[in-house]
């Protein structure tokens, strides 16, 4: 088992920066790897809801991501299988004591040492974590700007 984690913090609130992860239709613009992205049962965000998540990069897949549990704006975890790899992951929110939003998230693999094109996977999920958080830390960061939050 591999433990991965990561931290960013934006200016933007707790609820906002929520509204900004929870919207999966924004997704590409924090990591552009996505096709499609759909609830394929449940309610999105509830627990046992299933999220089906097209990956195009670095090979095409599909992550099946299911929501163990979630309290909005506070965190979220879930479980995803892809390509022989499981994932168990964690995301808080944590108002920072400066105005904004200590973003949190840490997980484990499951059967590391799997290899996705040519990378062990522990390096491609590692890569892609801290693309994606730093690219939501930097639209969260603009968004409060632009409305004051």
């Amino acid at each position: 088992m591999f433990r991965f984690q990561y931290c960013v913090t934006t200016k933007a609130s707790c609820k906002l920066a929520w509204e900004v992860f929870s919207n999966w239709r924004r997704w590409n613009e924090f990591a552009n790897i996505y096709g499609e992205v759909a609830w394929r049962e449940g309610r999105p965000w509830e627990a046992g809801s299933r999220l089906d998540i097209e990956v195009l990069e670095p090979v095409k897949t599909v992550v099946s991501h299911v929501i163990t549990n979630c309290q909005p704006a506070h965190k979220v975890g879930w479980i995803d299988h892809s390509l022989g790899v499981v994932l168990a992951q964690w995301v808080s929110f944590e108002e920072h004591a400066r105005k904004g939003t200590r973003v949190h998230t840490w997980g484990d693999i499951v059967h590391a040492g799997v290899t996705i094109a040519g990378r062990s996977a522990e390096q491609v999920i590692t890569s892609f974590t801290e693309t994606w958080y730093e690219n939501f830390r930097t639209v969260c960061d603009g968004l409060a700007a632009a409305s004051g939050d």
